[in-house]
């Protein structure tokens, strides 16, 4: 048997430790126009970084014609991990993450247990109204990205989700006000600074919201964006690995038993 070169390159390999799965996450509140193309742009910035990115999506429920989330969790379901280049991807995973919130709520796997489901330095974003994302990123460094616009109804359900962040999951989100550059910019400053009135007065929580244009058409992340990436990045969660490395058949009783009970 060979024995490993007694030099220091090789010492140094002992302390390397594989890049864990990178967590992000995204409110949905109603507000599609503000949300969905900031979602993809945020998307194709991290691709461009070199990540491997996959959306799931709280939005749908997993069926076994669409498996998503809830397959890869009972093993019956395995996403591509293939070596092509980096990519994105959009899975389902309504079920998933209700699963998953039961679980950790009677001492099973959480969503940090999630790492090994997906490809080693890749991002997962969870695309979920605040309701949902609340158990799974409670009292965690992410900062849930909040976009607003200047739809009518954006302001209240901007409030809501803000309330329900701070309040019961006790994280801070990133606030996003999406600037639509055909409308006059009086439009623009109505909402964030109302958001701001309100969440100062029934809050005490200041708002510093980040001013992005919204992008048109297929156009590629502006830099904004992609700074916008890099700041949510800084305060992701790592997916840690460990609870898939247990026997697959282990694994989903144990899981399936747990999250059936949380559902009662």
């Amino acid at each position: 048997m060979l024995e490993s070169p007694p030099n220091q390159a090789a010492g140094l390999m002992d302390f390397a430790v594989p890049q864990t799965p990178k967590l992000l996450a995204m409110v949905s509140h109603g507000d599609e126009q503000a949300e969905l193309p900031l979602l993809l742009r945020v998307c194709a910035a991290l691709v461009g970084f070199g990540y491997t990115v996959t959306v799931l999506d709280g939005s749908v429920l997993e069926t076994t014609d669409n498996p998503g989330l809830e397959q890869l969790l009972n093993f019956t379901f395995t996403q591509s991990t293939g070596t092509e280049a980096p990519s994105w991807s959009i899975l389902p995973a309504g079920l998933g993450l209700q699963s998953l919130a039961a679980a950790h709520r009677h001492g099973g796997p959480g969503l940090g247990d999630c790492g090994s489901f997906f490809p080693l330095e890749s991002v997962v974003i969870i695309y979920a109204n605040a309701h949902s994302l609340t158990p799974l990123i409670k009292g965690s460094q992410i900062r849930p990205l909040l976009a607003m616009s200047a739809a009518k109804t954006s302001l209240l359900t901007t409030y809501l989700a803000l309330k329900r962040l701070l309040l019961k999951a006790k994280v801070e989100p990133t606030i996003v006000n999406m600037v639509d550059p055909s409308k006059p910019a009086q439009a623009h400053s109505t909402t964030p600074t109302s958001l701001s009135d309100c969440a100062k007065y029934f809050l005490n929580y200041d708002v510093f919201p980040i001013h992005i244009t919204a992008p048109m058409g297929d156009e590629r992340p502006s830099p904004s964006i992609e700074r916008l990436a890099l700041g949510l990045l800084e305060n992701a969660m790592s997916l840690e690995t460990g609870w898939a490395y247990a026997p697959p058949q282990q694994n989903r009783q144990s899981f399936s038993s747990l999250a059936a009970s949380g559902r009662h």
